[in-house]
C-alpha cells in the first residue's frame, strides 16, 4: 500500500504547484489559455495577501494530486463559502483515493471555518463530473457565466 499524505503546500512547493495547473490545463484542454508563472503562484499562494490556498497529495514522496481553492461569501445566507478552483490527480496515482481525499480536505476546512457550501465547477465533458457525484455533489442547476476581456473592459467603461 503506497504511503499518502495529505498536505498544506508551502512557498518551497510553489514549482510543484505550477507543474500540476500545467497538468490540469493541459487535461482541460486548456493549456494555450495558461498564463500562470512561478512568481505568480509564489505571490499570490504564499505571498503576505495570498488569494488562494494550495493543497498537495503526496504518494510515495512525490507529489501527485493538487486542490487550490479561495473563500467565498453566500449574501443570502450571510455565511462564508469555499470555492474549489481546482483538483486533479496526476493520471497514474488515479484510483488510489487522493481526489476523495482532496475534496474530504476542502470540506474539512469549509466546516471548521464556519463555511456554508463548497462550491466547484466542471466543464459539461469532464469525466470528473461521476466522480464528483459518485461523492454526493449536486448540480445547482446553475449556469457559471463570465465577463471577460473586451466585453469586461467596455462594461467598465459604462
Amino acid at each position: 500500500m503506497p504511503d499518502i499524505v495529505i498536505r498544506p503546500a508551502l512557498i518551497e512547493d510553489a514549482a510543484t504547484v505550477l507543474a500540476l495547473e500545467r497538468s490540469l490545463a493541459r487535461f482541460l484542454k486548456h493549456e494555450a489559455n495558461f498564463k500562470a508563472t512561478l512568481a505568480d503562484v509564489e505571490r499570490d499562494a504564499f505571498g503576505p495577501s495570498p488569494r488562494f490556498e494550495a493543497w498537495l497529495a503526496v504518494v510515495d514522496g512525490q507529489p501527485a494530486g493538487l486542490l487550490t481553492f479561495f473563500p467565498t461569501y453566500s449574501t443570502f445566507k450571510a455565511k462564508p463559502c469555499l470555492f474549489v478552483d481546482s483538483l486533479y490527480v496526476e493520471e497514474g496515482t488515479r484510483g488510489l483515493g487522493l481526489g476523495r481525499r482532496l475534496m474530504a480536505t476542502a470540506c474539512r476546512l469549509a466546516v471548521e471555518r464556519g463555511c456554508v457550501r463548497v462550491d466547484l465547477n466542471v466543464l459539461d465533458w469532464n469525466p470528473a463530473r461521476a466522480f464528483y457525484g459518485s461523492l454526493g455533489i449536486q448540480e445547482t442547476g446553475e449556469v457559471a457565466l463570465s465577463v471577460t476581456g473586451e466585453t469586461m473592459r467596455r462594461l467598465a467603461e459604462g
